[in-house]
């Protein structure tokens, strides 16, 4: 009857004291930053001890009551009988006798990290002495069961609470930002005015089609109907390339989310949006991809999942800002993609300062006019920084000439509103003139950044 058995799974397990049923979970950007934090710092997440021990009673619970289940409704041997009881007995031992000392002494704040409770508990296997056969070997494997309970308990912003396993976090974040964008991004301003479409003409097309509602050759006049456009639902390559370097660390709220959290968290969002879109459009191959690249030393693009988590979790503020070789590396890759005509490439660009690693040879033509606008002004800017922003304007109005696909590209600063009399703002306008504008984002808004980052993408869509 193996249809019959129970098996134990990896569930993720709720709080055996409380349920909280499948009410959504809405996490605020800074409680899911707190998340964040909780996450990549392994003993953060630990944040919840008696969490830990609970998690482990539970699982405990239900793997005593499947064998149970297994030994009154199962045909079994009676060697698998008899390793079947030996397992209840130690299972029960740890129920009845260990996790309850364990939890006691944690709520009186005893044992204060998991490695105090591993250790505990081993000290009591030396010194328990027990009334029956126990496989002690057998019951320090089952108790090792709590060095991969990392549980992390958070609080939505209605102050329910859950816990979940540290591999489930980057997942539920996702989804929960993702949708919150979704959301956003989809509330359109309702007025009267019908705005014209969006797209280049298909001239061939909207003749056949003017000839056809006039019924004349030629057609005596060209309707709004009448206009075919190139189809807009095109596929879209997504490149965020986020700054990393030291000044990233800087608090946004008094001490709390910094720069580099918004930007992860702002990454994630993304990364999920495009995937909740792929799926609604239901097309044969997904209309839009998301990569993620660094700002940084030897950058790498980040697009897949495992690379975006190793990204969450390792992502440091620390070193110069590598903006061209980190471009350069986009471009690369977007170039290794397919190289139809139909694929779009946008680049959003997050950043709190300017480049100050050039590279080496450089490739692309230097702008005369920006390289004379540097020479004639009285500036504090650095060499190595001047000879960046030309680099990067040249590499720029490169994509911008590119007739192979369609390259777009979005520059934002952050930095409050006094940003824009200093030489940050005025250089990098400058640097991107004939190109772009940058957008100014206040750090205090830093939330708001992957809405603004899709909105900008729809303009120039």
């Amino acid at each position: 009857m193996p249809h019959r058995i129970n098996f134990i799974t990896a569930e993720e397990f709720t709080d055996p004291i409380q349920a909280y049923g499948d009410v959504e979970f809405i996490l605020d950007f800074e409680d899911a930053a707190q998340v964040l934090r909780l996450w990549r710092n392994p003993h953060l997440g630990r944040s919840s001890r008696e969490g830990a021990v609970l998690s482990l009673a539970a699982k405990n619970a239900v793997a005593m009551e499947n064998i149970v289940q297994k030994i009154m409704t199962t045909y079994l041997t009676a060697n698998e009988e008899e390793r079947l009881l030996n397992e209840l007995k130690i299972l029960r031992f740890m129920g009845d006798r260990i996790l309850p000392d364990v939890l006691e002494r944690v709520n009186r704040n005893e044992l204060q990290t998991l490695e105090e409770i591993l250790k505990y508990i081993q000290d009591l296997l030396r010194n328990l002495k027990y009334e029956g056969s126990v496989d002690l070997d057998q019951l320090a494997e089952k108790l090792n069961q709590l060095q991969e309970i990392i549980d992390i308990e958070i609080t939505d912003a209605f102050g329910r609470k859950k816990r979940i396993s540290r591999e489930s976090v980057m997942d539920l974040l996702g989804k929960i930002l993702g949708r919150f964008l979704l959301k956003q991004i989809s509330v359109a301003p309702i007025d009267e005015v019908q705005k014209r479409p969006r797209g280049t003409i298909r001239l061939k097309e909207t003749y056949k089609s003017a000839i056809l509602s006039s019924q004349n050759i030629p057609p005596t006049s060209v309707k709004q109907e009448d206009i075919i456009r190139v189809k807009k639902d095109r596929r879209s390559l997504v490149y965020l390339i986020v700054d990393m370097s030291q000044s990233m660390k800087k608090a946004v709220f008094e001490g709390k989310m910094s720069r580099l959290d918004g930007a992860l968290l702002t990454s994630l969002s993304l990364y999920y949006y495009f995937k909740i879109m792929n799926r609604r459009k239901r097309k044969r191959f997904d209309m839009f991809k998301l990569a993620v690249v660094p700002v940084r030393k030897n950058p790498t693009v980040v697009d897949d999942d495992s690379k975006m988590e190793n990204y969450l979790l390792t992502a440091d503020a620390k070193g110069k800002t590598y903006m061209v070789q980190a471009i350069q590396t986009a471009i690369e890759h977007a170039k290794k993609q397919r190289v139809d005509k139909d694929i779009d490439v946008y680049f959003t660009i997050v950043t709190d300062g300017m480049p100050n690693v050039p590279t080496f040879p450089y490739d692309y033509r230097k702008n005369e006019e920006l390289q004379k606008y540097f020479s004639e002004i009285q500036t504090k800017t650095k060499p190595e920084t001047i000879d960046c922003l030309i680099q990067l304007n040249g590499i720029f109005k490169h994509l911008k000439n590119d007739r192979t696909r369609n390259w777009n590209i979005s520059y934002f600063l952050m930095g409050t509103e006094s940003l824009r009399n200093k030489e940050l703002f005025i250089h990098t306008k400058q640097m991107l003139k004939g190109i772009t504008r940058p957008i100014l984002i206040d750090p205090a808004q830093i939330k708001k950044l992957g809405e603004q980052i899709l909105r900008e993408s729809m303009m120039h869509a």
